[in-house]
């Protein structure tokens, strides 16, 4: 199954900083033939609601976190339609369709740091196995209250990862893995990302002032 021309991006609302709406368009004139999903945090409950039972709803509740609901969503959506997901503060600096194969069905890539695959971007087929082991894994972490104060391992690159690397120690072969950052095809952060987003990732404040998720309803 081909992997399809819709590029998804979410915010909390619709208020994204202008600089950020620059970097949009500009994603978008790059690449044309695809469509452009924008979600905002109402929009993704809806998709919750609308696309998943109600015990992943009620999960996806418990967290407290934007970056780590965004995490969740970001596997989600992939999950029921495939295509690219792209952080807010991420950009493409070449036509995606350059980099996607017609017969791809998981193109990834890794982090800096050792050992970790990115996922700031993804790019999947619908239905992908990777997106099902990486809701999976944080289905069960939220039911456990496993890393309510570390969101990397809650729903972030140490979900995705664990996902990555036991879909392919199982055999399978239809992964195809970039160096950093797509190796030029695309960025995780524009340049100035930090005056846009604050000079801390707000997320790594918030867990070390409360815990990501919320205790469990009686």
């Amino acid at each position: 199954m081909a992997i399809p021309k819709v590029i998804y991006q979410t915010y909390k609302n619709e208020n994204v900083p202008a600089l950020t709406r620059f970097f949009i368009w500009l994603m978008k004139a790059r690449n044309p033939q695809y469509r452009y999903e924008f979600y905002d945090d109402k929009r993704i409950e809806a998709f919750f609601q609308a696309e998943y039972d109600e015990s992943v709803y009620k999960a996806y509740k418990r967290i407290d976190i934007g970056a780590a609901k965004a995490d969740f969503f970001r596997y989600a959506v992939l999950y029921k339609y495939g295509g690219v997901y792209l952080d807010i503060d991420g950009y493409t600096l070449r036509n995606l369709d350059d980099m996607i194969r017609p017969d791809d069905t998981a193109v990834i890539t890794r982090e800096r740091n050792p050992g970790i695959f990115a996922q700031y971007a993804l790019v999947f087929a619908q239905g992908h196995p990777i997106l099902k082991l990486c809701i999976d894994k944080i289905l069960d972490n939220i039911e456990h209250d496993r890393y309510a104060s570390d969101i990397h391992k809650l729903t972030g690159p140490s979900v995705f990862t664990d996902a990555v690397n036991e879909y392919m120690q199982q055999g399978n072969k239809d992964c195809r893995i970039f160096g950093v950052d797509y190796e030029g095809f695309l960025r995780s952060k524009h340049l100035l990302h930090a005056g846009l987003f604050v000079k801390r990732e707000k997320w790594q404040k918030a867990q070390q002032a409360r815990p990501a998720l919320k205790p469990k309803s009686l």
